[in-house]
């Protein structure tokens, strides 16, 4: 939490964290500034003092609603350098010379923002050479990461909002499958005309539009092999089938930068398929074991352990007993999310368990067991958002329906 931040900092004896970047492509800019709309941002947070953030002068309204401390990047006579130096870099490197100078920077400084790493490098290199009373360090484990990691109340309301909007988003896309009707195996609209995989997308991606939530990785939706490999979709043209494995994959934010929602439901449609049903009740019950098991005080790599144990006991090879497996239990039990879509707490497996991975109240992350055979044509992921609450026990953020079946009505 943010609350957190300087602590975090004492700890890693950092004296310093210097964060750059725009709003809706930097998410440390985002959690530092509350969300307001910046497109070139620099934030200086020390310990025991208000954070600074320096913006452009065509963006001070917005800088002043972040409630930090703000100064213009024109008090540091940046269209004088501007004027006078024709490299970006070198301008950068004069702007922060200059508000070191005005701030009396000194000490353990960590680096945080978007950059390309060539140019990030040579800055950092620069400015110790020029301030020799800055040290550039890296903050291990990251301060802003691990303050992220857990969630106030407000960053939850937030979320919930998107989950909100996002579980509408997916009812409807339900509901238009829901209307077809099975033609030999394929699912067709009422004008006979087959629905496919992309349609699918494509309306999905309206609705969600319609509610102001970006797509930032196009949705995944696989059917048979696909729906065997994780994170594989099918071919926009192809048209869907019935009783055939599907996996659907939705992880939208709220447009403009912000919180994300990811929730994923495996079906066949029209009709059951016998080894299908199996696998889904077999990983239906690792997620619901998963989500009893989970609290503050648990360790992602216990519940990866967990899951790892159900799967194994059932005959699948799994990450555990066979670590290169591309069949059976394949990847992590999940993965924190809210400004990015995949942030601490991981659920993996871990000699050394990392503190970042450790469940408490306000972690926020996804329990999303599976299973996948793609030579089979099968593939089972289950995948909801779950928090930590006030009294230690975990809770799913957005319950939605579960169901092995898609039943056609048209």
């Amino acid at each position: 939490m943010r609350d957190a931040i300087g602590e975090l900092m004492d700890r890693r004896d950092v004296e310093l964290l210097w964060v750059t970047g725009a709003s809706h492509e930097c998410s440390e800019v985002y959690y530092l500034t509350g969300g307001v709309s910046l497109t070139a941002a620099w934030i200086l947070v020390r310990p025991g003092q208000q954070s600074l953030l320096v913006h452009g002068p065509m963006e001070r309204e917005a800088a002043a609603a972040s409630g930090l401390a703000t100064l213009d990047f024109s008090a540091l006579g940046r269209e004088e350098i501007a004027r006078s130096e024709n490299d970006p870099m070198a301008v950068r490197l004069e702007l922060f010379i200059r508000l070191a100078e005005r701030e009396g920077l000194s000490g353990r400084m960590a680096v945080h923002g978007l950059s390309d790493p060539g140019e990030a490098h040579q800055l950092l290199r620069l400015i110790e050479q020029r301030l020799p009373q800055i040290h550039v360090v890296r903050d291990i484990p990251p301060v802003l990461e691990t303050a992220r990691a857990t969630k106030d109340d407000c960053e939850l309301e937030k979320m919930r909002s998107v989950a909100s909007d996002a579980l509408v988003c997916l009812g409807e896309t339900f509901d238009i499958i829901r209307a077809c009707r099975d033609r030999e195996g394929i699912v067709v609209d009422a004008d006979g005309e087959p629905l496919t995989a992309g349609r699918i997308k494509a309306c999905l991606r309206s609705s969600m539009a319609a509610r102001n939530l970006l797509e930032t990785h196009e949705t995944i939706l696989g059917q048979g092999r696909e729906a065997g490999i994780p994170h594989a979709s099918s071919d926009s043209a192809l048209p869907l089938k019935t009783g055939t494995a599907t996996v659907l994959d939705v992880f939208p934010c709220r447009g403009g930068g912000g919180y994300f929602f990811d929730i994923t439901r495996s079906f066949t449609i029209g009709r059951p398929d016998p080894e299908f049903e199996k696998l889904y009740a077999q990983v239906d019950e690792v997620q619901q074991a998963a989500v009893e098991k989970a609290g503050a005080g648990v360790h992602g790599s216990q519940l990866q352990a967990l899951a790892c144990d159900m799967f194994e006991n059932n005959g699948h090879p799994t990450i555990r007993s066979h670590p290169d497996t591309t069949s059976g239990y394949a990847h992590s039990l999940g993965h924190g999310i809210g400004l990015e879509v995949h942030e601490a707490p991981f659920l993996r497996l871990q000699d050394n368990p990392d503190e970042r991975n450790s469940l408490e109240e306000g972690s926020v992350f996804t329990i999303e067991p599976g299973l996948y055979y793609p030579g089979r044509g099968q593939g089972v992921r289950i995948e909801d958002v779950v928090y930590i609450t006030g009294d230690g026990s975990a809770e799913i953020l957005a319950p939605f329906d579960k169901f092995s079946v898609l039943e056609l009505e048209g």
